[in-house]
């Protein structure tokens, strides 16, 4: 997952775990953890890509656009994490291998 993905991600999340009103409190209350999750530039993009409604009146701030893209983001990550456990179970069995056959005595 590239950064941007991963600012996304972690954006979108935050949204996703939160109602609108603890979001609003939170920002008000706790600006650095807000800015932290929610950078202004990330926000606007959001906003803009209709993946968050700022202005309404639903419980959530994230829509279903933005809740099918955090469903996307969420399988890149767990594709690269299986990617990484793949590659080491490989090298694991290429080392029991070579150590089977005597090459590592």
């Amino acid at each position: 997952m590239n950064e941007s993905d991963k600012n996304l991600y972690k954006a979108l999340k935050y949204f996703a775990d939160y109602s609108r009103a603890k979001v609003k409190s939170r920002k008000e209350e706790q600006p650095t953890e807000y800015t932290d999750n929610v950078p202004a530039d990330v926000e606007i993009t959001l906003s803009k890509f209709e993946y968050i409604a700022l202005s309404s009146d639903t419980k959530y701030i994230i829509t279903q656009k933005g809740l099918q893209q955090l469903r996307d983001l969420e399988q890149i990550k767990y594709r690269d994490t299986i990617i990484w456990i793949s590659v080491l179970s490989l090298g694991i069995s290429i080392l029991s291998f070579a150590y089977a056959k005597g090459w590592l005595n």
